[in-house]
């Protein structure tokens, strides 16, 4: 096949099968998938989305679900699994999904090493924390404003109320000194939360997670 006609039928190839009529961008196989979808909260639907993933012999690896105000909001982190086959699975069982996207997950240290792992270099400076202020308009800007611009990046944010408080409970990632932010001083920053009326309930060190012991040879033949 000349190059011309190899490169002509590539981007046929891939316009096949980037269709879809939930605007996803999808391959025929990939290492780890990243589905996302949404829809009207009518029961217990993370099982059977866990289920029907499962069922086209996909290995979920991590999830993510909210249900919130009528609605539901879940994410899957997928191995070994064919896009289409667990679109089309997904599409297909109901629950008022209004929304789904199947893509290709970005591989990250993270996926590939587990949240936190035990060898990573980042595990030192990782905090789980727990967070209550008084409600007021704006507060939660304030804070994580705070912390942004002392270099501290917040994910896996949960905030959710507990009478007069706001809590916000989540993971803190301080500034290593290797990038723009400086290594930041951690009694100093809980200090200036607190004179801005935040209760720090928990401000702790994250444990990294040692992998897998590899087999031995000797049990692996026996």
């Amino acid at each position: 096949m000349s190059l011309r006609k190899l490169v002509t039928a590539s981007a046929a190839a891939a316009r096949r099968v980037s269709s879809s009529p939930f605007g996803s961008q999808r391959r025929l196989y990939s290492s780890q998938v990243l589905i996302h979808m949404g829809g009207t909260d009518q029961g217990e639907i993370f099982s059977d989305a866990h289920k029907a993933i499962c069922g086209t012999g996909g290995e979920v690896k991590e999830s993510r679900s909210v249900r919130l105000g009528g609605r539901f909001s879940q994410m899957f982190l997928v191995a070994n699994v064919d896009e289409a086959k667990v679109e089309a699975a997904l599409k297909d069982f109901g629950h008022g999904i209004d929304y789904l996207n199947v893509q290709a997950a970005r591989q990250t240290t993270r996926d590939m090493k587990g949240p936190y792992c035990a060898t990573s270099p980042l595990v030192p400076f990782v905090r789980h924390a727990r967070l209550t202020v008084p409600w007021k308009r704006g507060i939660v800007d304030e804070v994580t404003e705070f912390l942004n611009k002392n270099g501290v990046t917040v994910t896996d944010l949960d905030e959710y109320r507990a009478g007069k408080d706001v809590v916000l409970e989540g993971f803190a990632h301080l500034p290593t000194g290797l990038a723009e932010f400086p290594q930041v001083s951690e009694s100093d920053l809980l200090q200036s939360m607190e004179r801005m009326g935040v209760k720090v309930l928990e401000f702790a060190k994250v444990i990294g997670q040692d992998p897998p012991a590899k087999a031995s040879a000797a049990s692996t033949r026996s």
